[in-house]
């Protein structure tokens, strides 16, 4: 009987003892009790960003925050409860610094030490131009920006300009003011309470800068030993208007005239072949029919050998950029976009990089102008570009162009260079294949 007693005293005992202490996460008397050695807690995390603590104790119930060492307390919000550990989240709000994690519960217990970090840039993949235009919208691209986010511009003096952002489809737009001083600016952006730089550099420009006109293109590649071949676009606006491709072969700096081809505008509007030097021009005459907002819709083309002309359907996406040129009986040529930058155009593909440098926005597109150059066979596509009747919307810069390999194998991929002249012009475009040097130079 004793024998029993003695086992019944050591049974309540340990009831008795249960019911002081669950184990991990069990309620006690004063709170939870806490297994500290079987609880990790993150070394850092970032504000903004998310954080793990393994443990098995936690509860779907349990809240989490952190205290400072001058007793001011910032709560997090919880992601996850799993058996194996917690996710949460730090606010933007929350200061740089060292803090306790406290477990929330009836009663509030350390978990152990966290340091919380500056936030990281909060956007993905941003595109600032490097060129701007006083009194104009500012397109930057990129993922993650948050409505009533801001964009400050800070000159070089550290003068600071604070502008509303507009949410696009792509990224943000923002107006500039028409008297923001010329000048380089530093570009940040403003959300959750925080700042972060964005560009270290914008060029802003008056809006009184003069808008300049393309009078020539110039196409520079090597020929014959210690030569190169010339091949120019010339244009002549004045009534009638005429458009003159001239190959030259340069020696020493001397340029000696090879073959041309000359088409003049007559009074009905189209331009014809007056004098044919190439005999490879597929354009013998064109006309243009445009809309009312003065894009090409259509060209009748008289082709080598044709007693008729052919229709050109010229197709364009919903933001004015040109998609493709076909006839009844075949595709011409189509043109692929990428973010509204031309990517491709007759087997050749541009790339931008993420920082890419722009041309300025009243410039001549640098692509088209390489375009019209190596379309001499058949310019009717060219001839809007060169008079300015079609304006390319992007006034991004590729940084490399990749072309099919003269070996008939592969491809060839070439990193592009720009000069620009001191009103943000792109006045030539360069680069090299193996050991050969190209340029385009743009005339204005």
């Amino acid at each position: 009987m004793k024998k029993l007693l003695l086992i019944a005293m050591v049974c309540m005992l340990s009831l008795a003892a249960c019911g002081e202490k669950e184990g991990p996460g069990g309620e006690g008397p004063d709170g939870p009790e806490v297994s500290l050695s079987d609880c990790v807690v993150p070394a850092s995390v970032h504000a903004g960003g998310e954080g793990t603590v393994q443990w098995n104790g936690f509860k779907q119930t349990d809240r989490l925050s952190l205290a400072s060492s001058s007793g001011t307390e910032y709560g997090l919000t919880v992601k996850t409860v799993t058996s194996s550990g917690l996710v949460f989240k730090v606010s933007y709000e929350v200061p740089d610094g060292t803090y306790k994690l406290m477990l929330v519960r009836d009663a509030k217990t350390e978990l152990g030490s966290l340091k919380v970090l500056a936030p990281e840039l909060p956007v993905s993949g941003v595109k600032v131009p490097s060129d701007a235009v006083a009194g104009e919208t500012v397109v930057i691209s990129g993922l993650g920006f948050e409505a009533g986010c801001r964009i400050v511009l800070e000159d070089a003096s550290g003068e600071k300009v604070s502008l509303d952002a507009e949410l696009t489809g792509s990224g943000i737009s923002v107006v500039l003011p028409e008297d923001l001083a010329e000048g380089s600016y530093k570009v940040y952006l403003e959300q959750y309470g925080r700042t972060w730089v964005l560009s270290g550099s914008m060029t802003v420009r008056s809006s009184a800068a003069a808008v300049k006109t393309l009078t020539a293109v110039r196409y520079y590649a090597p020929f014959l030993e210690g030569s190169e071949m010339l091949m120019e676009w010339l244009i002549e606006r004045e009534s009638p208007a005429v458009l003159t491709l001239s190959q030259y072969i340069v020696e020493n700096d001397t340029e000696s005239l090879d073959v041309q081809d000359v088409y003049v505008q007559g009074a009905d509007g189209a331009f014809v072949l007056d004098e044919d030097g190439f005999e490879e021009s597929n354009t013998l005459a064109v006309s243009y029919v445009l809309d009312s907002e003065q894009m090409v819709t259509r060209s009748d083309v008289l082709l080598f050998g044709d007693k008729e002309t052919t229709p050109f359907a010229w197709a364009y996406d919903s933001d004015g950029n040109l998609t493709g040129i076909s006839s009844p009986k075949y595709p011409f040529r189509s043109f692929a976009y990428e973010g509204g930058d031309l990517i491709s155009f007759n087997q050749i593909a541009f790339e931008y990089d993420e920082d890419c440098l722009s041309n300025n926005p009243s410039a001549y597109d640098v692509i088209w102008g390489y375009m019209a150059v190596q379309e001499y066979k058949d310019p009717f596509l060219a001839f809007p570009y060169l008079l300015g009747w079609y304006v390319p919307q992007s006034s991004k810069l590729p940084s490399r162009m990749i072309s099919p390999s003269p070996t008939g194998t592969g491809t060839v991929s070439c990193e592009l260079s720009y000069k620009f002249d001191d009103d943000g012009y792109v006045v030539e475009m360069s680069w090299l294949e193996g050991s050969s040097g190209y340029r385009v130079e743009y005339l204005y």
